[in-house]
C-alpha cells in the first residue's frame, strides 16, 4: 500500500457525497482501507512551523507535495507545480526578469517587469536557505523529499521577504545507521527529443556518518517551439553597407528550448551523540538553453493575418498574427552580422541563449541540551546569469541585447526552541543575510537611420558610435562603431537582519494559542548607470552620470493563531497575520536622465516603498470516514498597502515602478484526498480568491490608453487616463484612477484527480493516474483590454508499471495530455505598432504542449 501514499489535492466537502458512493463493501476491505487511510495520514508531515508534526495538525493552509507526488509525474521543472497546485503559479523569467515569477493566491512579482531591483515576495526556501531571487525557478528539481507550499504571509518561521506565502523544498538525505540505498533514472521524451539520466546512491559510513550523492543530466535535441525567422533585407532600417542590402542574421535556433543541464548534490549526515546533528549539504548546477523565454505573436493591432510591425511600419513576412489564438511559432532572428560584429562583449559566433550557472551550499546543525534545542542553518549561493536574446520578437532584429545578474548571498539563522513539558513553550532566534549582486546590459534598442537631423533630414543619419564622440568613453575602444544604444552596470548592495520570538501554549487538552512577532531593518545600496550611452535625444542617463540611491526599511510583523481541537483527527482554527516585503531600488531596462534633478530627488525616482500585509485566516482540517478521508477548508481576507507595481511602456522599453495604495484579496481554497479502496484513491483541489485594488487614484497607463490626448480619452467611457502636471517634478505624468479594479490571473482553480492501483500477476501491479486542473479566465493588467488570460484546462496522465519487492519500474507519462494550447502571460511587445484608444501588437508566454516521456527505474 506503500505505493498509494501520494497527498496532495484539494477539494471543497461538496464531493464528499459524491466520493461515500464508492465506499468499499465487506468489515474485512474496510478495515485494510482504514489501514490504509492512517498510513496516508501519519506519514504526511510538514515542517511549516519549523517542526515536525502532521499535516493536519498544522493551523497553516499549506499544499504539500510528498516524494510520491513529484514523481507521479516526473516533475523535474518547478514551473510545473503551475500544473499541480491551485493558486500557485511559477513562471519563467526573460528579459531581466531575474529568474521568474512565483505568486500565490495571485500576489507575486508585478507581472512583466523586468526590472532586476524588485525581490519576490514569495520566498522560495530549498534544504532551510532562502532566496529572495528566482533564478532557481531555471534548476533542474530532482531528488527530493517534498516541496509545501504555505500559502499567505509567513514572517515568523521563515526569513524575509514572504508576505505571499512560501515554497520549502527538502532535497533527499542518507540515513545514519542505514543500509545503503542506489536508484537509477532513465527518461526520454519524444516531442522534444529529450534523453535524460539521473541516480542517487546513500552510504553509511560507521555508525555516525553517512553520505548522500545524486546527480542529473539531461540534453534536449529539439524543442516543442517553432523558429520561423529568415534572412530579411532590413536596407530601410540601417544605412546601406557600400550599397549593399543589409540583411538580419537568420533564425538562431530551428527549436525551443532545446536544454542542456548539469546538476549535482553531495549530502552528509553527522550524528556523533544523540543529541547533536549535522547536515552539509554541495549543490551545484549548470543550465543552457537557446533562448531567453517562450514568446509568441498573441495580437496584432492590425488584426488577424496582419504581420507583425516594428514600430508600425516594418513588416514582419514570416510571422503571420494568429489574433488571441496560441500558435507554437515565433520569430527568434539574430542581427544583421556587421551590427552584431560590432557590439562589444559579444563574440562574433554567438547564438542567443539562456545560461545558469550557480552553486549553493548550506549546514544544518542541531544540538539538544536539556529541554532546548539550539539549531544553526548558515547558506551560501553564488550565481551566474546570462542571456543573449532579441526582445523586440521580429525578424528585423532591433532590439537585441546580451545582458545578466551575477551575486552572492550569504545568510545565517539561529533559533533556539524549548520542549518542556508544560503547557507553554517558545522559540527565540535571528537571522541575517548579505547580498551582493551586479547587473550589466548593453543594449541596442533602435537602429540608427531612425535618428536623422530633424534640421537637415537629407543628410546621412545618425552614424554608429566612434570613440571620442561620448566623454566618459572617449578612450574606451571597445564601443568604437557599436550601434548600440546605451551599457548599463548597477551594484547593488543588501543587509538585513531580524529578531524573532514565538509562542505555543496549550491553554488546555483542545485549544491552544501560539504566536509572536519578527521585527526586520534591512539596508540597500546601489551604483549603477550608463558606462556608455549613444541615445540622449531619447532621455536616457548620459554615460558620466553615476546614481547613488540608498534606502533604509524597518518592520515588525507579528502574528497569532488560536487552533481547537474538536477531537485528535478534525481543528478548526483562526488566524491573524502580517507580512512585509522590504523597499527595493530600481535598476530599470533603460536608466532615465535625472542629471536635472537634485540627489534626493533622484533617489525618490528610484527607490520604491515597502509593502505591509495584514488580515485574517480561518480554517478547518481533519481526517474523515474513519480515517479514509483528509481534507481542510481555509478562508482569508487580506489587505496589502504600498503594493509593489510596474508599468511597461513598449514605446520606450522602460519600465515605471509604483507603489499602489490599498489592496484586498480574499478567497477560499481546499484539499482533500480520499482513500475508497485499497486501489483507489481521489484528489480534489480548488482555490477562488478576489484581487482589487481598493485604493488606487493615480495609477499609470498602458500604451494603448497612455498614447491618447486627455480630450480623446474624455470622450471614452473607460478606463479615463489622463495627463496631469507632477507637483514636484513638474513633468506631465498620464495616470488613472483603477480604485476598485480587479487584475490579477485566474481567480478560480481546481483539480480533479485519481490513482488506480491494479494488481497483475506474480505481486506485478500498473498503477494509472490522472489528475486534470483548470484555471478560469484571468482579469486585465492595469485595466488594458485583451490583457485577461484565457482560460485552459489540462490533464496529465501516467502509467506505472511495478512489482512489489522488485528492483524495476517502468512508465510512460503524458503532460498535457489534449494538447491545450494556452498562454500563462500577456504584455505589450516592445517597439510595437499601436491604435491609439483601440489595441497594439502583444506577445503572450506560451506553455508546452503535448509531451510524452517513457521512463526506466532502477532500486536497490
Amino acid at each position: 500500500m506503500k505505493k498509494l501514499v501520494r497527498g496532495g489535492g484539494a477539494c471543497s466537502y461538496a464531493v464528499v457525497l459524491a466520493c461515500a458512493a464508492f465506499l468499499p463493501a465487506g468489515e474485512a476491505v474496510a478495515e485494510e482501507t482504514a489501514r490504509a487511510s492512517s498510513q496516508i495520514i501519519e506519514e504526511v508531515t510538514v515542517t511549516a512551523r519549523k517542526r515536525e508534526e502532521r499535516v493536519i495538525d498544522t493551523p497553516v493552509a499549506v499544499s504539500v507535495m510528498s516524494e510520491e507526488d513529484i514523481e507521479r509525474y516526473n516533475t523535474r521543472d518547478l514551473a510545473q507545480l503551475t500544473q499541480r497546485i491551485p493558486g500557485l503559479s511559477i513562471v519563467n523569467g526573460q528579459g531581466g526578469g531575474a529568474g521568474g515569477n512565483i505568486t500565490i493566491r495571485g500576489i507575486g512579482k508585478p507581472p512583466g517587469t523586468s526590472d532586476y531591483g524588485i525581490d519576490a515576495p514569495v520566498s522560495l526556501v530549498i534544504d532551510g536557505m532562502a532566496f529572495s531571487r528566482n533564478h532557481m525557478i531555471k534548476t533542474g528539481f530532482f531528488d527530493s523529499e517534498a516541496v509545501e507550499v504555505l500559502k499567505g504571509p509567513q514572517a515568523l518561521y521563515f526569513g524575509k521577504n514572504s508576505p505571499a506565502g512560501v515554497i520549502a523544498i527538502r532535497s533527499k538525505s542518507p540515513e545514519v545507521g542505514g543500509e545503503m540505498e542506489l536508484n537509477v533514472r532513465a527518461a526520454y521524451e519524444f516531442v522534444t527529443e529529450d534523453p535524460s539520466i539521473e541516480a542517487g546512491i546513500s552510504l553509511p559510513i560507521g555508525e555516525h556518518l553517512a553520505v548522500r550523492f545524486a546527480a542529473r543530466g539531461q540534453d534536449m535535441d529539439g524543442g516543442w517551439l517553432k523558429n520561423t525567422a529568415q534572412p530579411l533585407d532590413v536596407t530601410g532600417l540601417y544605412w546601406e553597407q557600400d550599397g549593399e542590402p543589409f540583411f538580419t542574421g537568420g533564425p538562431s535556433y530551428k527549436e525551443f528550448p532545446a536544454q542542456s543541464q548539469t546538476v549535482w548534490r553531495m549530502t552528509t549526515v553527522w550524528e556523533p551523540t544523540d543529541t547533536f546533528d549535522a547536515t552539509l549539504k554541495l549543490f551545484r548546477s549548470y543550465t543552457k538553453r537557446n533562448d531567453a523565454g517562450q514568446v509568441v505573436q498573441w495580437m496584432c493591432a492590425d488584426g488577424e493575418g496582419a504581420n507583425p510591425a516594428y514600430l508600425g511600419f516594418f513588416p514582419d513576412p514570416y510571422q503571420v498574427c494568429p489574433d488571441r489564438k496560441v500558435k507554437l511559432k515565433g520569430t527568434g532572428s539574430l542581427p544583421p552580422p556587421a551590427i552584431a560584429d560590432a557590439a562589444p562583449f559579444i563574440d562574433r559566433d554567438s547564438r542567443f541563449h539562456d545560461k545558469l550557472d550557480q552553486y549553493m551550499h548550506t549546514l544544518q546543525l542541531n544540538w539538544e541540551v536539556g529541554n532546548f534545542t539550539l539549531s544553526s542553518v548558515t547558506g551560501y549561493w553564488d550565481y551566474r546569469h546570462r542571456e543573449y536574446t532579441n526582445y523586440d520578437y521580429t525578424t528585423a532584429a532591433v532590439v537585441v541585447s546580451k545582458q545578466g545578474e551575477s551575486g552572492e548571498a550569504f545568510t545565517q539563522e539561529l533559533r533556539l526552541a524549548s520542549s518542556f513539558d508544560g503547557p507553554i513553550n517558545f522559540t527565540l532566534g535571528a537571522f541575517y543575510e548579505n547580498a551582493e549582486r551586479e547587473l550589466n546590459a548593453p543594449v541596442q534598442i533602435l537602429p540608427s537611420v531612425l535618428f536623422v537631423d530633424a534640421d537637415n533630414p537629407d543628410e546621412r543619419p545618425l552614424v554608429p558610435y566612434q570613440a571620442g564622440s561620448n566623454p566618459a568613453n572617449s578612450n574606451d575602444a571597445a564601443y568604437d562603431g557599436t550601434y548600440i544604444n546605451y551599457h548599463q552596470i548597477w551594484n547593488n548592495d543588501i543587509d538585513s537582519w531580524s529578531v524573532f520570538g514565538s509562542f505555543d501554549w496549550e491553554v488546555n487538552e483542545k485549544l491552544e494559542i501560539s504566536g509572536g512577532l519578527r521585527y526586520t531593518k534591512e539596508d540597500r545600496e546601489a551604483s549603477g548607470g550608463n558606462v556608455f550611452e549613444n541615445s540622449s535625444f531619447f532621455g536616457y542617463g548620459p554615460g558620466d552620470l553615476v546614481y547613488n540611491p540608498k534606502d533604509t526599511s524597518d518592520n515588525v510583523s507579528p502574528e497569532v493563531t488560536v487552533s481547537y481541537h474538536i477531537n485528535d483527527d478534525l481543528m478548526v482554527y483562526g488566524s491573524f497575520k502580517t507580512g512585509f516585503q522590504s523597499a527595493g531600488i530600481s535598476n530599470p531596462g533603460t536608466v532615465p536622465n535625472l542629471g536635472d534633478f537634485t540627489v534626493e530627488e533622484q533617489n525618490e525616482i528610484l527607490i520604491f516603498d515597502e509593502t505591509t500585509i495584514e488580515g485574517f485566516e480561518l480554517g478547518l482540517k481533519g481526517t474523515f470516514f474513519e480515517g479514509r478521508m483528509r481534507a481542510d477548508l481555509a478562508a482569508f481576507w487580506y489587505e496589502s498597502k504600498d503594493l509593489q507595481v510596474a508599468i511597461f511602456n513598449s514605446n520606450t522599453t522602460t519600465f515605471t515602478l509604483q507603489n499602489a495604495a490599498v489592496v484586498h484579496n480574499w478567497g477560499f481554497e481546499g484539499n482533500m484526498i480520499y482513500q475508497v479502496n485499497d486501489r483507489l484513491q481521489l484528489r480534489l483541489a480548488g482555490q477562488f480568491n478576489h484581487l482589487e485594488f481598493d485604493e488606487w487614484d493615480d495609477a499609470g497607463c498602458h500604451p494603448v490608453d497612455g498614447a491618447l490626448s486627455r480630450d480623446e480619452l474624455l470622450a471614452r467611457s473607460a478606463p479615463d487616463c489622463h495627463t496631469v502636471v507632477d507637483p514636484e517634478s513638474g513633468a506631465d505624468v498620464t495616470t488613472q484612477d483603477l480604485s476598485g479594479v480587479r487584475y490579477g490571473g485566474p481567480p478560480f482553480q481546481a483539480n480533479i484527480g485519481f490513482t488506480y492501483d491494479m494488481p497483475l500477476m506474480r505481486d506485478w501491479r500498473l498503477i494509472f493516474d490522472w489528475d486534470t486542473i483548470h484555471h478560469n479566465k484571468g482579469k486585465r493588467t492595469l485595466n488594458q483590454p485583451f490583457t485577461e488570460i484565457p482560460a485552459r484546462t489540462v490533464t496529465n496522465i501516467g502509467a506505472t508499471l511495478t512489482q512489489d519487492g522488485g528492483n524495476w519500474e517502468a512508465g510512460v507519462i503524458c503532460t498535457n495530455c489534449f494538447n491545450e494550447l494556452s498562454v500563462y502571460s500577456i504584455g505589450n511587445r516592445p517597439l510595437a505598432k499601436i491604435i491609439p484608444g483601440e489595441r497594439g501588437d502583444m506577445t503572450g508566454q506560451v506553455a508546452p504542449p503535448r509531451l510524452v516521456s517513457l521512463y526506466l527505474t532502477y532500486r536497490m
